[in-house]
């Protein structure tokens, strides 16, 4: 899942949850999420973009089971508050900031560019993780280890859902594709692409 694109891609996604027994969700609803993610909630409020959130999605009502695999929000502050001071305080400035600047100066193609994730992990993602290990520790890895806590719980069902989704940012997937397929053997079978939003379309 990307957090913002064309009203489209969520409806082409939201058609596909229709069809799920099961889906596993993301969401953290504290004050520090909430500002956080104002780097990209605020660059959906320039008309011109003709761009969403992923609250597009709609989830409730959605499948019979809809569960939160994400931490809690006393779990999240709590691993907030690990995060060295100077680090929470430039955060929560420059995300107002990023977001304005956006909001101000964004093409489709500046958004592009900035949203493309891989499977492997890049040499500047590593380090980055190296310098700011409680960082990474907040924004990543307790919810990674929540998702796939989620996802074992459901395998481990005695009558598993046939048809499941995960609601679930991006960079949170490299942790689930390895234990589906380094612990669980499963392989990729099929896929599609969908468009999250067309440069041209504006």
């Amino acid at each position: 899942m990307v957090h913002i694109g064309s009203s489209d891609y969520y409806a082409q996604v939201r058609t596909r949850l229709v069809g799920c027994d099961l889906i596993l969700f993301e969401g953290v609803r504290t004050f520090s999420g909430r500002l956080l993610t104002l780097s990209y909630r605020l660059v959906v409020k320039r008309k011109r973009l003709k761009l969403v959130t992923q609250a597009e999605l709609r989830l409730k009502g959605l499948a019979p089971r809809l569960v939160c695999a994400d931490v809690s929000s006393a779990e999240f502050e709590e691993n907030w508050a690990r995060v060295p001071l100077h680090m929470r305080l430039t955060l929560a400035v420059l995300a107002p900031i990023s977001g304005a600047y956006r909001y101000l100066t964004a093409s489709r193609e500046s958004l592009g560019r900035h949203i493309s994730t891989e499977d492997v992990r890049s040499r500047g993602d590593l380090e980055g993780r190296e310098a700011a290990p409680e960082l990474h520790g907040a924004l990543q890895d307790s919810r990674d280890a929540k998702l796939t806590a989620a996802i074992e719980a459901v395998l481990a069902e005695r009558d598993p859902p046939a048809n499941s989704g995960v609601i679930y940012g991006a960079a949170h997937m490299s942790s689930v594709t390895d234990l589906l397929m380094s612990k669980y053997g499963f392989r990729v079978v099929h896929a599609e692409w969908l468009t999250v939003f067309d440069y041209a379309d504006v």
